[in-house]
């Protein structure tokens, strides 16, 4: 369903008679009263609506007809966070900096819950702009929304990170954010999955373009020789895209996969990978018969093996340390799942790992949102979630929840001395510095 903003209506003789007055004080104030000062002891201004979340996301993909304008300090917006480009005036400032507000556009107020917000459009509403509502930001945040410029620490978790270790924000904006690795020298390379291309963060944080066409490239995996692969969707398989194109596998039993979603390439050249089929689309529910999913192991002469197709969502793919344990995300289960590698590459002994948190029910089913899978040189495994990042000792207990402003998608340790963890999801990319480092082997 399309929701569309219109302008403002054209105010009636009644508010017509309102800004008129409202003019008319504004003219005959003493000096040193300010426009909102008047106002605010004259008659009511006509009313902005308060705004849905569905109306909010709507005007976000129109910005060059819309101009946001915080009402809030500084520290509020620090401490909960905004939308993503924003005016920041205070309601006591608006009559000072009416000149930086553009009067070719819709403007939209935010405060906490709107009641600042209101005001300060009844306040614009009578200087004559063109006031399509206003917001209040926790209000959105409890209806699912995305904020930015919040500052979030994390918990401590002994031997991860210390407490009140800041969630670095990279850069927001991306389009589409997954499979994130780090190349030897601590940069990270992720896939911009919705522009069709490779995105790399350097150790200094700079972003930039790693490579274009990829065939629709998911997830990535670095070979000891130092070959980039990639799980494609544009079409579907598991295939090299430097320094030579190939592709090493895109059928199971003669038939096409499906649509890949993660791998994990092992040191002897075994890769184990996930193929969940195309997600349904947002805001519909999912089909009544789940599609054919596969938990897959393409071993080192090419041939592709079934490992387990009754995973509901096989989703995120890595190895422990010692790659004698192969793990598996299933986004709409309840449990992190683990196999044994045997010698050979096989998989066998299949269990529960680990019981997630975010697991929970919602109108389109059961979810954990358990995405992407990273392990440290300690061996613990961390998880994306709907929680955050949650974390597990070797051994399956839990050891703390990194919460962010997005739930996470996947992850990975980069850094010059792989001991900073890069976060990438719904559009955003975030580093946290860590006490422990990533694994030592070409990734992932």
């Amino acid at each position: 369903m399309q929701f569309t903003i219109k302008p403002a209506a054209t105010p009636g003789r009644r508010a017509i008679s309102q800004i008129a007055l409202a003019a008319a004080l504004v003219a005959a104030l003493p000096a040193g009263t300010t426009f909102a000062q008047e106002v605010a002891a004259s008659a009511p201004a006509p009313a902005a609506p308060k705004l849905s979340k569905a109306q909010i996301d709507a005007l976000l993909t129109t910005p060059d007809k819309v101009v946001f304008i915080d009402v809030r300090r500084a520290d509020e917006i620090s401490e909960i966070g905004s939308l993503p480009v924003i005016l920041n005036i205070q309601i006591s400032e608006l009559d000072r900096f009416l000149a930086y507000i553009p009067r070719d556009r819709q403007v939209v107020t935010i405060s906490n819950h709107a009641g600042r917000a209101a005001k300060a459009a009844a306040l614009l509403l009578a200087k004559g702009f063109n006031v399509a509502g206003a917001i209040g930001i926790q209000d959105y945040i409890a209806e699912g929304g995305a904020v930015y410029g919040q500052k979030i620490v994390t918990p401590e978790i002994p031997g991860v990170v210390k407490a009140g270790t800041r969630v670095e924000v990279i850069r927001e904006g991306f389009e589409g954010t997954e499979g994130p690795i780090a190349l030897a020298d601590g940069s990270v390379l992720f896939t911009e999955n919705r522009a069709d291309r490779l995105v790399k963060i350097g150790t200094d944080a700079t972003v930039s373009t790693f490579l274009e066409k990829t065939g629709g490239a998911n997830a990535l995996a670095l070979s000891a020789k130092g070959e980039l692969l990639a799980v494609q969707t544009a079409p579907s398989a598991i295939a090299v895209l430097q320094p030579v194109k190939k592709v090493l596998a895109d059928k199971f039993d003669g038939k096409p996969l499906n649509r890949p979603n993660d791998l994990a390439l092992a040191r002897s050249g075994n890769i184990y990978f996930s193929d969940p089929g195309a997600p349904a689309a947002a805001g519909t529910p999912p089909p009544p018969v789940p599609p054919k999913t596969g938990f897959y192991w393409l071993d080192k002469k090419g041939k592709v093996h079934l490992v387990a197709d009754d995973i509901r969502r096989p989703n995120g793919v890595a190895l422990s340390p010692d790659e004698k344990t192969v793990y598996v995300a299933n986004t709409a289960g309840e449990y992190l799942l683990a196999w044994t590698v045997q010698p050979d590459g096989s998989l066998t002994a299949r269990r529960d790992f680990v019981k997630l948190a975010g697991f929970k029910t919602t109108p389109n089913g059961p979810t954990s949102g358990a995405d992407g899978i990273v392990v440290d040189q300690d061996g613990r495994v961390y998880v994306t979630s709907t929680l955050g990042i949650e974390v597990f000792s070797p051994e399956g207990q839990p050891l703390g929840v990194i919460k962010l402003a997005k739930q996470p998608q996947n992850l990975a340790f980069g850094g010059k001395d792989h001991n900073q963890l890069v976060i990438v999801g719904r559009g955003s990319a975030y580093r946290i510095a860590t006490l422990t480092k990533g694994v030592d082997r070409p990734g992932k």
